[in-house]
């Protein structure tokens, strides 16, 4: 006979020094919900770190001092069941989706702690949520480190109340946008409910209608051409019971790719890379050429979607966002418009501090660029690599430093207050040769993760000799980036290709 009893099953995953990577507390589960003993306190690898699992179906009463916790102190102590007491430092009400429930009404708690995972152990370990619980934290970012209260059902059963169906109006014109809907309601003998549908259409909202369903009753009716739909279900009480959003899938491409020959390399990459995995041996040695051919089914791009598309994309380029790729084309206007550019980034209102990594930063860019930057609030480090060669002149010139030192002292001691007051100077060398290569401008935002950008050429003539392109970098890779730079500034290559010392620093006390 299954349990009558209402109990709530709880499932938390944590670090071996009790960090919480995600938990949750799902009231009401079903009559004939039943957990192993061995599966109450288990534990998994994700690398070099282990995650420990302790689940449970708890009674009303715990379920409600774990609520009251949370709402008092601002804990949860599952030592009793195994597990560790978890802090947390805020909350949030919202609807979330899972464990079988649309749109269920929640609250989620964040953590003060979540675990110290390298990003091969975050990727395993977002696998193994998903896998385990359902949920693809790929795409759940502000769940990770959080614990979830799912409250209790407003409707019993986990059947959904009402069903969707699309339709076109001619079934055999595939090529063209569905533009009819079915809906029907599933539970016969219950109340009526109220469906409010929206449907979109390339990212405009084309429709929206409130519709009353009674027991047992479908409706087809003729809408307008969508590829994406939102449903929201109520009760007689105007309670939210079920809600559905998806995009419909309508077109994909296929690629027929047939082998040719295969082609094997023998130079000093290929020579090189025989110590290394099979794997590598054979990407570095063997090339397997083909030939590719694309072709695309499904829905036919309307005339409507391809003036939409050239439009958004005109938008885009005349009125680019803040922190977006810019190219500026050579002549000294567009120098103008880089400098303008950098004081639009290094605006004090959005960030707090920045790097400037550029090999050949010396007077003539302190001069150019540096004395025109305008916010006062930024607090600046220059790395730059200047050995005996004029990054002007390429010539011979031994007095760069020194020259660059008294160039700096000379806008420090202007009394009109400038971007120098909070500027830092870092020379390195590797030897007799530039300690690195390329040029970055990392930024520390307010809020937010660090951004980085990568600079085509230096700035001691940006666009005056060349075009000049800065491009951000997505987060992935900005963190690596953000990493190197940062070790540059202490006077580190984490990425070993050197061994840099910083032969000048001004101010030499740091004192900005």
């Amino acid at each position: 006979m299954p349990d009558t009893v209402d109990r709530h099953w709880l499932w938390a995953a944590f670090s071996e020094d009790s960090a919480l990577l995600y938990g949750c507390l799902i009231h009401k589960a079903d009559p004939w919900a039943a957990i192993a003993e061995s599966d109450k306190l288990s534990s998994t690898s994700l690398g070099e770190q282990r995650i420990q699992i302790v689940q449970n179906l708890v009674n009303t009463a715990k379920s409600q001092q774990i609520i009251d916790a949370l709402g008092g102190q601002s804990v949860i102590d599952l030592t009793d069941m195994g597990g560790p007491t978890f802090k947390f430092g805020s909350s949030r009400r919202r609807l979330l989706d899972g464990f079988g429930r649309t749109a269920q009404s929640s609250t989620t708690y964040a953590s003060l702690r979540i675990p110290e995972l390298s990003d091969a152990e975050w990727r395993t370990a977002f696998d193994f949520l998903k896998s385990t619980i359902g949920i693809d934290f790929r795409r759940a970012s502000d769940r990770i480190g959080a614990f979830d209260i799912f409250d209790s059902p407003k409707i019993e059963s986990s059947e959904m109340l009402i069903d969707l169906d699309i339709d076109r109006e001619n079934n055999l014109e595939a090529t063209n946008y569905p533009d009819s809907v079915i809906i029907r309601h599933r539970r016969i003998g219950s109340s009526a409910v109220n469906v409010q549908l929206q449907l979109k259409l390339s990212g405009d909202w084309v429709f929206s209608r409130l519709f009353v369903l009674s027991p047992g009753q479908e409706l087809r009716f003729k809408a307008v051409p969508f590829d994406h739909y939102c449903m929201s279900v109520f009760d007689e009480a105007g309670s939210l019971a079920q809600f559905e959003e998806h995009s419909l899938f309508l077109r994909a491409g296929l690629n027929m790719s047939m082998l040719a020959s295969v082609r094997e390399v023998d130079d000093r990459l290929a020579r090189s890379a025989q110590g290394l995995s099979s794997p590598l041996r054979d990407r570095a040695s063997v090339v397997q050429t083909r030939s590719t051919r694309r072709s695309l089914i499904g829905v036919n791009n309307v005339p409507f979607d391809v003036y939409q598309a050239q439009m958004r994309a005109l938008i885009k380029r005349l009125v680019p966002p803040i922190g977006s790729d810019r190219w500026f084309p050579r002549g000294v206007a567009h120098e103008v418009n880089v400098i303008s550019y950098l004081n639009t980034l290094l605006d004090g209102a959005r960030v707090n501090a920045g790097v400037l990594v550029d090999p050949f930063f010396g007077v003539d860019t302190l001069k150019r660029v540096i004395a025109r930057l305008e916010s006062v609030d930024v607090a600046l480090t220059v790395v730059t690599s200047l050995r005996g060669i004029d990054p002007e002149t390429n010539q011979q010139n031994e007095d760069l430093i020194s020259k660059l030192r008294q160039a700096l002292d000379e806008l420090r001691s202007d009394r009109v207050p400038n971007a120098s007051h909070r500027l830092q100077v870092i020379n390195l060398v590797d030897g007799s040769d530039q300690a690195f290569h390329d040029r970055y401008l990392l930024l520390n935002p307010h809020e937010g993760e660090k951004e980085v950008y990568l600079l085509s050429n230096s700035l001691n003539r940006s666009a005056g000799v060349w075009p000049f392109c800065i491009s951000k970098l997505d987060p992935a890779a900005a963190h690596d980036a953000a990493l190197y730079i940062d070790g540059l500034t202490h006077g580190r290559d984490i990425s070993s290709s050197t061994q840099p010392t910083i032969t000048f620093q001004w101010p030499s006390n740091d004192k900005r």
